[in-house]
């Protein structure tokens, strides 16, 4: 089956059914089905204008009001206990990787200027040409107001995760894979290196720029952040 946004939203999830079954029993996505990948329309262009490429932000964050409806603060738990106190039913919209979020459509922007600037009409709505979602698939604790949001991921964290993408990039072949995490993309990049995988991806470009909400996506011209983006889809996304 080719994924496509198209489909009803049971047909995208079974896509991904069958992922990681050797650490979470039912599988990764058949436990988590909120947390799949946003596959746009046009992640696979049938005019062949640009390459497949998947987008890695970091994690979604909970408050901690939800503790008493959620185990998101306890890894084996929420990995693997027979519970219903996963994802509760008023944070399922908030986690769905298919309705955008408003720091990332500045890279969704920056995505469609590259298009646009070469000539390719992007259609739909900015999630439409890229693929999307978030590496660490435990929800990271909100500190509050006025305290650096800081991922702190335990090792089933990080094993779940590797899992995770591996599975993702068997099913969606992306041809170039953009990080928005250092902590992320590291633990990806030591994930695929312990477990003697990192040839297998040889022959996809895997980068990462920063956050679009961190204080490097502007500064010095964005070199490390936008300016560095706009490069790299230029070089590696546009056919």
């Amino acid at each position: 089956m080719e994924i496509n946004n198209q489909y009803p939203i049971a047909e995208q999830r079974k896509f991904f059914y069958g992922i990681g079954t050797n650490i979470i029993r039912e599988g990764i996505f058949e436990r988590f089905p909120e947390l799949i990948p946003c596959v746009g329309m046009n992640y696979e262009r049938t005019d062949g204008k640009h390459k497949k490429m998947l987008l890695v932000g970091e994690s979604n964050y909970f408050d901690k009001s939800l503790e008493s409806v959620s185990v998101f603060q306890e890894a084996e738990r929420w990995y693997k206990e027979d519970t219903d106190k996963l994802i509760p039913e008023e944070m399922r919209v908030a986690v769905s990787n298919d309705i955008g979020y408003k720091t990332f459509n500045r890279v969704f922007d920056i995505a469609r200027e590259v298009l646009n600037d070469n000539g390719v009409e992007s259609v739909g709505d900015r999630l439409d040409e890229t693929a999307f979602y978030n590496y660490y698939l435990r929800p990271a604790l909100n500190p509050g107001p006025g305290v650096a949001k800081k991922i702190k991921p335990e090792s089933i964290d990080k094993e779940v995760a590797g899992v995770a993408l591996c599975g993702i990039i068997e099913r969606l072949q992306p041809q170039l894979i953009v990080f928005f995490s250092k902590p992320a993309y590291d633990d990806f990049n030591w994930y695929i290196e312990y477990n003697g995988l990192k040839t297998k991806y040889d022959a996809i470009k895997i980068d990462r720029v920063s956050h679009p909400s961190s204080i490097w996506w502007n500064r010095n011209n964005g070199e490390k952040g936008k300016a560095r983006l706009k490069k790299i889809l230029k070089e590696y996304w546009l056919q």
